[in-house]
């Protein structure tokens, strides 16, 4: 967890559109996932996964609406966070070595240098491929299955619902440690859920490339040269 000062100079790390947006992710894709596990598992009888098909339907529906949204007033949000998730170099594959210093921190106590990184870490990078593409699939593939399931050629359904459930357990388990980090990093989470704002000290902790090449300099602040940082 950050104990970094909350006071002194902020930076706008997440605008509007975007913190909205995750709020649909919040809203949409954990109820449909959730559910998605248990519809998967079947653990209850047919009333109880039933009504989990319908709250799997309505989250998804929100996460569809949410994207499509996301889509017509962030256009701009979304090509810049494409640029980013595909922007690699050595520092990320040191990064993604050594587990952004998480595990040795947590599992061992142990606090090692990791390499700086920019606006988002390749942990966030490797996870923001894998919405990108898997979120246009599960959406595309779950609306097929519910619209098109009487009509459809079985043998098209079954691969539909084969990726649908594939996909939908990596991306169900990869956002609960996502979700779990980023409350870990408490700063971090009330930045997106909270007014999207962070202080310069903990922008340069996490984010330090950000500060030194993307953000404008705030006057009276004193960016320190990227180097190795320290995890958390």
């Amino acid at each position: 967890m950050s104990h970094h000062d909350e006071h002194g100079p902020r930076v706008l790390k997440h605008p509007l559109i975007s913190r909205l947006f995750h709020w649909g992710l919040i809203l949409g894709f954990l109820p449909a996932a959730i559910t998605g596990f248990f519809i998967w598992l079947k653990p209850f009888g047919d009333d109880l996964q039933n009504l989990l098909m319908q709250i799997h339907i309505v989250g998804a529906a929100i996460l569809t609406i949410a994207c499509i949204l996301y889509t017509i007033f962030g256009l701009d949000r979304i090509v810049a966070f494409t640029r980013r998730i595909f922007s690699w170099d050595q520092r990320d594959k040191d990064w993604l070595l050594v587990g952004g210093g998480y595990p040795q921190k947590m599992l061992l106590g142990k606090t090692i240098p990791v390499p700086p990184m920019g606006k988002m870490n390749s942990g966030q990078k490797q996870l923001g491929i894998m919405m990108f593409f898997g979120g246009i699939i599960l959406i595309v593939t779950g609306w097929a299955l519910y619209a098109f399931l009487p009509v459809a050629p079985k043998a098209v359904m079954y691969w539909f619902d084969m990726a649908h459930l594939v996909i939908g357990i990596i991306l169900g388990l990869s956002v609960f440690a996502h979700i779990f980090l980023g409350i870990y990093n408490w700063g971090e989470f009330l930045c997106m859920f909270g007014d999207g704002t962070q202080t310069i000290e903990e922008a340069e902790h996490h984010n330090p490339l950000w500060i030194a090449n993307e953000i404008e300099p705030v006057p009276g602040s004193k960016p320190s040269t990227p180097g190795q940082h320290q995890a958390g």
